[in-house]
């Protein structure tokens, strides 16, 4: 089974970044705009997962969500990957309590790391909403300091509490891929 583990993003943020991902759309084109119904933000990808681990995983949110008490988040700026003059991906950035955040993604990639046949991206987490991938622009680099002043500059930027972190299984359709929650974590650390 195709696994990941993400956080929910409200309503009102998605339709906040979904008018912003329309307003982009009307001035680039892409490959690939990210269809926004299933939006979420991604902890980490754990991608084939053979079934009898899942006790496993799970254990291992609940034992990191023991730890992270809610925090915190709101949208931030655009930015691209791997930089504005030659972007694969355009996305929108988070604000808000990111040390919760990172020491979030961090903890599980520990707990992860205890099996060995559980594969994860271990680069440097860079939390991010996808937006569009192979953004294109007829060669010039893209606006983006230009559309954060314009589009996020004056605007009242949603903000939420992350609460639970959810364990994913993602099955690939031809209509697109489809998401279903296999478990929730509540987060319930406290200050000592």
């Amino acid at each position: 089974m195709r696994l990941f583990v993400a956080l929910d993003i409200p309503e009102s943020a998605v339709a906040f970044i979904a008018g912003i991902q329309q307003q982009v759309k009307q001035e680039i084109r892409a490959q690939r705009w990210q269809p926004l119904h299933n939006l979420h933000l991604t902890l980490h990808f754990l991608g084939e997962v053979d079934e009898t681990l899942l006790p496993e995983l799970i254990h291992d949110l609940d034992l990191v969500s023991a730890i992270i008490k809610p925090f915190s988040l709101q949208v931030g700026h655009l930015g691209a990957f791997p930089h504005a003059e030659r972007p694969r991906v355009l996305w929108i950035g988070l604000r808000g309590y990111l040390r919760a955040l990172e020491q979030l993604h961090t903890l599980l990639g520990k707990r992860f790391e205890l099996h060995q046949e559980v594969s994860f991206d271990r680069r440097t987490y860079q939390p991010h909403i996808t937006l569009a991938r192979g953004p294109r622009t007829d060669g010039e680099k893209l606006p983006l300091a230009e559309w954060n002043q314009r589009l996020l500059g004056e605007a009242t930027l949603p903000h939420w509490e992350v609460r639970q972190v959810h364990l994913f299984q993602s099955e690939l359709r031809p209509e697109g891929a489809v998401h279903t929650i296999l478990h929730s974590a509540t987060l319930s650390g406290e200050d000592k």
